[in-house]
């Protein structure tokens, strides 16, 4: 054994931030605020629901993109302006008690019997619901006297909400972390120009010039290893200038022992319908993201000696990209 036996292996997050990071110092420019020309560059990360040696693993990847580049989406927003609740209260209660008040019993002896009498009642009605005597028992044992409690409570809310337009992917890091564990990260680029191109889908177009460029007819070259890590859509530029966004798109095919062109028709729909949804959301994206923060502690010591501890420490993350719909003229 040696002293240094560990070993830290890193997200493919940490591998893409630090790539992007590099690139854009080399630029003048900085990752995750606002540069001098505008433009803005987040990262976005998401691990798959099934294990990268298990069916159904593609399907969760594409999944896991389209989660990692709404999260990025929303940390472009919140650049913008985010609406941020907090609410938190903090209680302390110390109560040293010796014997039993007289005034307390005196004026309890009446209410006791006659809430004797209804427990009575409540226990009947009870008994004939099936509840069994050992839970009537417990549910007629009066609470614990407190001696000390502590309580704390806190509560943190971010929201944002705007269309998103011009927002493309530059540059995807994926793969296995540790066992049953693969994280897609992506990084994902905006600027005013982009979204002015959005904006006008004119000059965004497709024609069959373009897609007779060489630019696209490399593309069209890559191989199935080069293929398999395109996700989301891209703004590119032919080497006549002319500028246009290309989609990606994937699907798994199911195994049949019939028919098996049919089903590998409709996963090439299946991945078309995907790689217009990508050029779509890039063209323009209404977004709302909501994050909320919950922490509640509870100390609490009875008369008995006996003491007890409640905890929670809750996160919730909600995306909503609402139905929009941008007619495109695509090839």
């Amino acid at each position: 054994m040696t002293i240094d036996n560990s070993v830290i292996i890193p997200l493919p997050s940490d591998k893409l931030t630090e790539s992007i990071q590099s690139k854009l110092q080399s630029q003048g420019k900085s990752f995750g605020t606002v540069n001098s020309d505008g433009s803005v560059y987040m990262v976005g990360t998401a691990s798959t629901g099934v294990p990268v040696n298990r069916s159904g693993f593609i399907t969760s990847r594409n999944i896991a993109f389209a989660k990692a580049e709404l999260r990025a989406k929303i940390q472009i927003l919140k650049l913008s302006g985010e609406v941020v609740t907090s609410e938190r209260n903090s209680s302390l209660i110390s109560k040293n008690v010796q014997g039993t008040d007289p005034d307390t019993a005196e004026k309890a002896s009446f209410i006791e019997k006659v809430a004797t009498l209804a427990d009575k009642s409540i226990d009947k009605a009870l008994s004939e619901l099936g509840v069994s005597d050992s839970e009537i028992s417990s549910l007629n044992q009066d609470q614990k006297e407190k001696r000390y409690s502590e309580n704390f409570y806190n509560y943190v809310s971010s929201y944002v909400a705007s269309m998103v337009k011009g927002v493309s992917v530059i540059k995807i890091a994926e793969g296995e972390v540790g066992n049953n564990d693969y994280q897609v990260a992506v990084c994902i680029k905006y600027s005013p120009e982009q979204q002015s191109e959005s904006a006008n889908l004119q000059t965004l177009g497709a024609s069959q010039e373009v897609i007779n460029s060489r630019t696209v007819n490399n593309i069209k070259t890559l191989g199935p290893d080069k293929l398999m890590s395109k996700l989301g859509a891209q703004f590119f530029k032919d080497e006549n200038g002319k500028r246009f966004i290309l989609g990606f798109g994937q699907s798994s095919v199911l195994k049949s022992q019939q028919r098996q062109s049919n089903q590998i028709s409709i996963g090439r729909r299946k991945a078309r319908l995907q790689a217009v949804e990508n050029i779509k959301n890039l063209i323009a994206e209404d977004l709302v993201g909501k994050e909320i923060s919950e922490t509640i502690e509870k100390i609490s010591e009875f008369q008995d000696g006996e003491q007890s501890l409640y905890t929670e420490d809750n996160f919730t993350e909600l995306i909503n990209s609402k139905k929009t719909s941008v007619k495109m003229n695509t090839m």
